[in-house]
């Protein structure tokens, strides 16, 4: 029988996988980038300064969110910068710009290889059972982990999710997982398509009158398929594929009579294959993956016009391999060893080149030790890449935690290198791009705190970081004639601050659940040195906010459920000046939403949900001239079915 469960699981596999990449054959050869995460992995015995949050156990989950952007948001302590509804989004982490932080889907760095960023607009809540937040990798900012694990457990479950949304907003999204206690089959399948002619207040024309959002249409697709394998002999192998699209027509920003031409379709594709094989005192991992990104810009000087003024084509990708092994030896002394390997390939005009080639990667090895409350870890890395040149990275941790796990108090100290290494547009882009860029480099320290108590159907936890960064060699673009700019190493910045996180929930069976999180963030984001324009030292930089705060409630009662979502962003700073007349202004936004649902026969789950946004109305901006919608609904239906062995071998 388990024979033929995993021939019918491959079949789907390979004919789910041609149906969705038959239209987007790649024309050359496919590069991509799988990124090792450095760091601790989350460990029940081990302090760590990750924010985990599972898809089915979550207050994030309860809200039936639709997008990786709105769970970062609302849940986390990053900071999501957004161009309007279905408008690219990206992130920022303890003040950092949006491409000093990656993104991973399973280990296959999601950021653009050409602009250096992630748009998370495109990147549906399916693609993830838990999303992980490490701050305290080598990256600049830090890394957002999207990770999907298997249920072995598991013989059928199928989900199925349909919304209604205001500006004819509909959003349908279908999940399958089958499979048994050996392989487990993944596929899921997200479709969105939206007009968006939202309403907004124009704060830029006299009078602040409401207009509304044209040009402003959207359609997106998502597919993503895995299989998961696990052998006798202590092997798991797993397998998958990504694929993203989405085609968006670009509105006129606010203050303007102007009739958008403006068009962008962006297109993504991840393939991967992960080997993990535990042997006599110890184990080792090795992936090799693939990466395939396309992005289409066009534009017209005038909407009647039949040629384009604008037509800018991106491809790039990337293939990687990674090895990591870990060996154990005696005083609970371990050594992590391993490399990265990736060869990076763009095909941009713009570049003045038929195509760049590049190789990029780091070897690494790491020193740790622990026991029952103490950890301590040293690592070192060497980056290497074939256009520069960057020292050894160093990372050092030290953690202590109580026995009692009902009434545990953990605190860590950490320092790490951090750097980032320029995107291909800086260095190649004509005209103007610098192939001498330095890249940016610094470090960063971080003093982490925890207390979780446990006591009978309560769960209270506190979590509070104090964190400084330091970061030289910022790479700023610069005017080098009247229409020629260029990208230069010309600042140095520091970030520092606190982020503060209080959750407590209580629940009696499946009777009553109460959920409460409330975070509050300060950060100071300056700039030190600017070798140009001394008058900008001590500035803000541009978009971020020093005070946050995050409150999230729900409550269920049997059938019946109630949520609140509240957020606050301070003033923020949209050019270096901080002049008051750029300045955005503070804004309050509040969200509410009741749900009810239902099961039959234990196996079956149906759910409804009505959601307002935005209710009090509130006016505001993210990103300095985009228009952001103002109060709007959302009707949500879900159903569930799910089949689990009721043994597991």
């Amino acid at each position: 029988m388990q024979k033929k469960i995993g021939y019918i699981i491959g079949v789907l596999f390979v004919l789910l996988t041609k149906c969705h990449y038959a239209a987007d054959v790649l024309d050359s050869v496919q590069h991509i980038d799988t990124v090792r995460i450095h760091g601790n992995k989350p460990s029940a015995n081990v302090f760590n300064s990750y924010s985990i949050i599972e898809k089915e156990n979550s207050i994030a989950s309860l809200n039936t969110i639709n997008g990786i952007a709105d769970v970062l948001q609302r849940f986390t302590s990053a900071q999501v910068n957004s161009y309007g509804a279905g408008n690219i989004a990206s992130i920022s982490i303890r003040g950092t710009n949006d491409d000093q932080s990656n993104v991973y889907w399973n280990g296959i760095k999601l950021n653009s290889l050409t602009l250096g960023t992630t748009d998370l607009s495109i990147i549906p809540i399916e693609s993830a059972d838990a999303l992980l937040i490490d701050n305290n990798s080598s990256a600049i900012g830090g890394n957002v982990q999207l990770q999907t694990r298997p249920n072995w457990s598991n013989i059928v479950s199928i989900k199925a999710k349909s919304d209604l949304s205001s500006f004819d907003n509909y959003k349908n999204a279908i999940s399958l997982k089958v499979g048994n206690s050996r392989i487990q089959f993944h596929s899921d399948a997200y479709y969105h398509t939206a007009k968006n002619n939202f309403t907004f207040k124009d704060i830029y024309k006299f009078g602040n009158p409401i207009d509304t959002a044209n040009h402003n249409q959207l359609k997106s697709i998502a597919a993503i398929n895995q299989l998961f394998f696990q052998f006798r002999k202590q092997i798991f192998i797993s397998i998958g594929s990504l694929y993203n699209k989405k085609d968006k027509y670009l509105p006129a920003i606010m203050g303007t009579n102007e009739l958008s031409s403006k068009f962008q379709k962006d297109k993504t594709l991840r393939h991967f294959i992960t080997i993990d094989k535990s042997i006599k005192n110890g184990d080792f991992n090795f992936s090799f993956s693939h990466a395939f990104d396309e992005l289409l810009y066009t534009d017209k000087r005038l909407p009647t016009d039949t040629f384009l003024f604008i037509n800018s084509n991106y491809k790039s990708h990337r293939i990687a391999s990674t090895f990591k092994s870990n060996s154990y030896f005696k005083y609970k002394l371990s050594l992590q060893t391993g490399y990265t390997y990736c060869i990076q390939f763009a095909q941009v005009k713009e570049y003045g080149k038929k195509h760049v080639l590049e190789h990029i990667g780091d070897v690494y090895a790491k020193l740790k030790w622990e026991n029952n409350n103490f950890n301590s870890s040293l690592s070192i890395t060497q980056p290497f890449s074939s256009f520069k040149y960057i020292r050894p990275q160093f990372t050092w941790s030290a953690a202590y935690k109580t026995n009692n796990t009902n009434k545990q108090y953990t605190i860590q100290l950490l320092y790490s290198d951090t750097y980032r290494f320029p995107d291909m547009n800086d260095r190649y882009w004509s005209p103007g791009g610098n192939p001498k860029l330095k890249p940016e480099h610094g470090w960063k320290m971080s003093v982490d705190n925890s207390f979780r108590l446990l006591k009978n159907k309560n769960q209270f936890s506190v979590n509070t970081s104090v964190y400084v960064s330091i970061i030289n060699n910022n790479i700023l673009w610069t005017p080098i004639t009247n229409a020629i700019w260029t990208p230069k190493n010309l600042k140095k910045t520091r970030m520092y601050g606190v982020e503060t996180a209080v959750d407590y929930s209580y629940r009696d069976a499946d009777k009553f659940l109460l959920q409460i999180q409330a975070m509050y963030m300060f950060n100071k984001s300056q700039i030190l040195q600017d070798y140009l324009q001394q008058q900008l030292e001590g500035k803000y930089l541009r978009y971020k906010p020093q005070h946050s705060v995050k409150l999230n409630m729900y409550v269920e009662q049997k059938f019946v459920g109630f949520g609140v979502n509240y957020t606050y962003t301070s003033l923020r700073y949209t050019d270096e000046d901080n002049l008051s007349y750029y300045m955005l202004k503070p804004f309050h936004l509040l969200d509410a939403f009741i749900t009810f649902k239902g099961t039959i026969q234990d196996k079956h789950t149906l759910q409804f949900l009505f959601r307002i946004n935005n209710i009090t109305n509130t006016a505001y901006e993210s990103i300095r001239s985009y228009a952001q919608p103002l109060r709007n609904y959302t009707i949500s239906f879900i159903y569930k079915f799910s089949k689990h062995q009721t043994t597991l071998k």
